[in-house]
């Protein structure tokens, strides 16, 4: 008895270790279209494709991309992360640059929670 509780302990903890490794490398995504600059060139907005369940629904011909979830990250010029948000349907999402802050236009959630930036974009 003491020898398979052991052993379920010990895949018990193998599984944790996988799920926990495995959500990392999902997390980090795969950079999706090309980063979006601020006027000054002190930060960047890159998009970030993960796979998600949504990705397996058949779509009608041409809706591909419509399926596109994944994370939306904030850098400064040297590759800093400064903010994220994960975000569904980001093949039309874009900053606006407004001085010290930054809104997601697509993002409904970003329109009275600006991204706030260390110092001015412009």
């Amino acid at each position: 008895m003491r020898k398979y509780r052991k052993l379920l302990l010990t895949l018990v903890l193998l599984l944790c270790v996988i799920a926990t490794a495995s959500f990392f490398f999902w997390k980090k995504g795969t950079p999706y279209q090309q980063p979006y600059w601020s006027p000054n060139g002190q930060y960047y907005v890159q998009k970030y494709s993960n796979l998600t369940l949504s990705r397996f629904v058949s779509t009608m011909p041409g809706q591909g991309s419509d399926t596109i979830n994944g994370y939306i990250r904030l850098y400064d010029k040297n590759g800093r992360l400064i903010h994220e948000r994960f975000a569904v349907f980001i093949r039309d999402v874009e900053p606006m640059w407004a001085g010290n802050k930054v809104y997601l236009m697509g993002v409904e959630a970003m329109d009275d929670d600006p991204w706030i930036l260390p110092t001015s974009s412009e």
